[in-house]
């Protein structure tokens, strides 16, 4: 018996080893139906590859890294060993996997891969629908298949490290790591280059045949430039041989013997190719050249220049810097010295721009930002191309330095103003302020039962120091410049509180104290000699102190009126007055020494005048002052029903936003003690119609000389009061509703608009092709009648955009002044999308900035270069 169970067994052993020994000499299947039931038949495939001994391992070792076995056992009871060939390896294991099936041919020494095959050796990724590996050459194989209907699926995709590019066929070593690539496109410094036959070379390096490089993000390209032959070296440089350009499969004769592409993304110092044109008055051009200069990763530098033909030339220095989380800015200086004529004098201008942002995590507790803009006043005149440079008449600059801690604050700042008109310029130098936030010296640390109402005293304190100087342009940083410096510190303490009166009314006393402190003063007197009145100044430490008593109250009134039928349902009328007393001694008098009597001519009339005339804070005030000052605030609001509020059934409507009356009466003077009655108000209609008005009413009325005189116009002339002045603003602004409410603000084009020297602001800064139209009306009513004569000022002005497709765009601008009869300043703007493209039309068609500018460019920065501009300046008109 023994016997016959030991032959059984024998028998089964002998039949499996035979069935494996016939698995060996024939080709073997995998498919995805028999993994499902299990690993055995994986594990039957992998013993099989291993246990050719004498070549399939010759130079390569595959291994399926989620089958691989070495031993395979047999009911548990019988273990064939299977042992590996010493071989030459390769540096990593292939993992390898397929969605439908793998195809292993032992003859051949090959494995075929169907249906989202994958292959992973090292940081190497490849997927295609179809791969072939030869494991005798160490090779792979991939290419994607074709359907039914004849379209092509799962195109190799080759990924290795950041890099990625989709291709026709891909064939690769991995021993030699080299490839041969065919209908390849990939992506090389914001560019794509296309190829029809691609070598990889074990470097990473990369010979194409047949190429096009392009920025157009179109499988079939818009433009592109023919490479004939090129070499690529990764994050350096594209080399390539004789090249011409290709728009729309049109090859246009401009060509090259030779091209040179950077493609680097680290930066890197290099020439700055200027442009080249014509202007009609400064003759031929070139502008811009110059040299960039890489410092380090934190700061860079360009110098540029700029000649003309007939006389003129500019240079400029800029420089970025930035470190992560901790600041950020950009300098810019330019010096030109202009000549528009042969027969001009030269005219010297400069420019200085600085703009410095601290990050806010730097230092929580301290910031420092600048913002510097100036110049010379005729330097935009000449050189800005952004029209709303030309218009502006102020500019101003800051340099500030803040730094709080507990309850105080500091700040520093160097400030800036200049007026482009007259070419003064006023300056701070420096600005520092110190205060104390308000502190309830009275409060008890511990409550215990009612607040009193000396709790509720506050004081605070704040001081500034000024270092002012205003001169003309020509005189900057001269001995005049210095000499006209004024300065002062001034001392702020207001001590206040808030109480509740009689339930339904809010109380808030205060008491305000202001000290002046001065390094010199004003003696003014009258020279016998001279016969006439001579103002000397004093140097030396002078002084001045106020003080102002204020004692307001004020409440609020609701009114409301309830409607039974109709689509209105309440109105609201909200009246907020507020009466106040304040109370002020006359600081002019001879106690106080802040004034003093001085002859003025020779019939020996006098007038007061402050030592501290002319003064940065000013002088104490002269003059008695206790003042009842009145103000009623009103708002009006409805309610109406509204089908779209599920939740109310209502809807608010403002009237009136707010319409305020002010005015005061002066106690301690004899006559005129009443002030201007002040009107102003502003509302909304139909949320597109804007209104804002205001105005002032004289109480008091006017002899036939135009003076006023202490006699109510009310008994003169029978009304209520002089008209004095008035404004009137109206805004329309029309458009439909937006179908995104995404900003369409793309990078490239700001670059694009840089590049063409178009200003940034060019169509509000970006075009919306989600808007289709747009449309803005302002007009404008100035009244002013303070004497005897009047004065009318009205200004219409209109602005708005349509798109006639969603490729085109037309903006335009401009206005009409009513009284002079004359349109005001006129621009239209066009915009076309090109895709790859783009082309825009900025065009002034009359008055003093008359201009236009023609650009067709490339959006890509990457070939910014590649561009047509046609420009007539506007001083070409001059």
């Amino acid at each position: 018996m023994v016997i016959i169970l030991l032959f059984i067994v024998v028998s089964s052993c002998t039949q499996k080893i035979a069935q494996i020994d016939n698995a060996k000499k024939e080709n073997i299947i995998i498919n995805k139906d028999l993994l499902s039931n299990g690993n055995v038949k994986n594990n039957i495939a992998d013993t099989l590859l291993n246990e050719q001994d004498n070549e399939l391992l010759d130079s390569d070792t595959i291994t399926n890294k989620k089958n691989s076995v070495n031993i395979i056992e047999i009911n548990d009871s019988l273990k064939v060993s299977v042992k590996k060939k010493t071989a030459q390896k390769i540096e990593s294991p292939i993992e390898y996997n397929s969605a439908d099936s793998i195809w292993f041919d032992i003859k051949n020494r090959k494995v075929y891969l169907y249906g989202t095959a994958e292959i992973l050796y090292g940081d190497i990724h490849l997927k295609a629908d179809y791969i072939e590996m030869d494991l005798q050459y160490n090779t792979v194989y991939a290419i994607g298949t074709t359907d039914s209907l004849g379209k092509t699926k799962g195109s190799p995709i080759f990924k290795q490290g950041t890099e990625e590019f989709n291709a026709k066929e891909i064939t690769y070593n991995f021993k030699t790591k080299k490839g041969l690539i065919k209908g390849v496109v990939t992506e090389q410094g914001g560019g794509f280059l296309h190829s029809e036959l691609t070598k990889r070379l074990a470097n990473n390096e990369i010979c194409i045949r047949n190429g096009k490089f392009t920025t157009c993000n179109h499988e079939h390209p818009h433009f592109y430039i023919n490479l004939t032959k090129a070499k690529i070296i990764p994050n350096e440089k594209i080399i390539s041989g004789p090249a011409y350009f290709v728009l729309e499969d049109v090859p246009i004769p401009l060509g090259i013997p030779f091209g040179f592409f950077p493609d680097q993304k680290k930066h890197s110092s290099g020439v700055l190719i200027p442009e080249y044109g014509e202007e009609q008055n400064r003759g031929f051009f070139l502008k811009n050249g110059g040299y960039y200069f890489h410092i380090n990763d934190y700061v860079n530098l360009e110098l540029r220049g700029d000649i003309y033909s007939r006389g003129s030339w500019g240079t400029s220095a800029s420089s970025s810097y930035k470190k992560r989380y901790k600041f950020n800015g950009n300098v810019d200086l330019r010096y030109q010295v202009i000549k528009i004529l042969d027969t001009d004098e030269p005219q010297n201008t400069f420019w200085f721009k600085w703009n410095h942002n601290q990050d806010p995590k730097a230092r929580p507790s301290s910031k420092f930002t600048a913002s510097v803009n100036m110049g010379s006043s005729t330097y935009n005149k000449y050189n800005s191309l952004q029209t709303n440079n030309h218009m502006k008449n102020t500019m101003q600059s800051s340099v500030s330095y803040s730094k709080r801690w507990n309850n105080f604050n500091y700040s520093a700042n160097l400030r800036h103003s200049q007026n482009s008109i007259d070419s003064s310029m006023t300056m701070s130098l420096p600005e520092m302020a110190f205060s104390m936030n308000r502190q309830y010296p009275f409060k008890r640390k511990v409550k215990v039962g009612k607040t009193r109402f000396y709790e509720k005293i506050g004081i605070s304190y704040s001081s500034n120091l000024k270092n002012n100087v205003t001169v003309h342009e020509d005189s900057l940083f001269n001995p005049v410049f210095f000499k006209n410096m004024k300065n002062g510190i001034k001392h702020s303490i207001p001590v206040s509180t808030s109480l509740k009166a009689f339930k339904f009314f809010t109380f808030n006393p205060s008491f305000s104290y202001t000290e002046r402190w001065y390094l010199n003063s004003v003696n003014k007197y009258w020279d016998e000699t001279l016969n006439t009145s001579i103002t000397e100044t004093n140097d030396g430490f002078v002084r001045s102190g106020d003080y102002l008593v204020s004692a307001p109250l004020s409440t609020k009134l609701y009114g409301f009126y309830n409607f039974k039928r109709g689509p209105v349902k309440a109105v609201r009328h909200v009246i907020s007055p507020s009466i106040s007393y304040s109370y002020r001694p006359d600081f002019g008098e001879s106690k106080y020494g802040y004034y003093h009597d001085y002859r003025t001519d020779t019939l020996g009339n006098t007038r007061p005048y402050s030592i501290f005339e002319g003064s940065i804070y000013g002088s104490p005030p002269s003059g008695k002052y206790g003042s009842i000052n009145l103000n009623i605030g009103n708002n009006i609001e409805m309610k109406v029903r509204s089908e779209k509020d599920t939740i109310t059934g209502y809807k608010k409507i403002k009237i009136l936003e707010s319409l305020s009356f002010r005015s005061s009466y002066n106690m301690a003077v004899d006559s005129l003690n009443f002030s201007k009655v002040s009107i102003a108000g502003r509302t909304n209609l139909l949320k597109i119609i804007n209104i804002s008005f205001s105005g002032s009413v004289d109480p008091y009325a006017l002899d036939d000389n135009g003076k006023i005189i202490n006699k109510f116009e009310w008994d003169q002339n029978g009304k209520v009061g002089r008209f004095t002045d008035g404004n009137l603003t109206t805004g329309f602004r029309f458009k439909p509703k937006s179908k995104s409410k995404k900003n369409n603000n793309p990078e490239y084009f700001r670059a694009s608009l840089a590049a063409a020297g178009i200003p940034d602001n060019y169509l509000t800064e970006y075009v919306d092709f989600n808007m289709p139209w747009s449309v803005n009306i302002n007009y404008t009513y100035r009244y002013s009648k303070p004497a005897l004569e009047e004065r009318i000022t009205q200004t219409l002005s209109f602005s708005g955009d349509i798109n006639l497709t969603d490729k085109w765009k037309i903006g335009f601008r401009s206005g009409y002044d009513l009284e002079k009869r004359d349109i005001t300043y006129t621009s239209v703007d066009i915009y076309r999308d090109l895709h790859c493209w783009e082309m825009s039309f900025n065009w002034i068609p009359f008055g003093f900035y008359k201009s236009y500018n023609f650009t067709i460019n490339v959006k890509s920065t990457v070939l910014q270069d590649l561009k047509f501009n046609k420009r007539k300046n506007y001083t070409d008109f001059l």
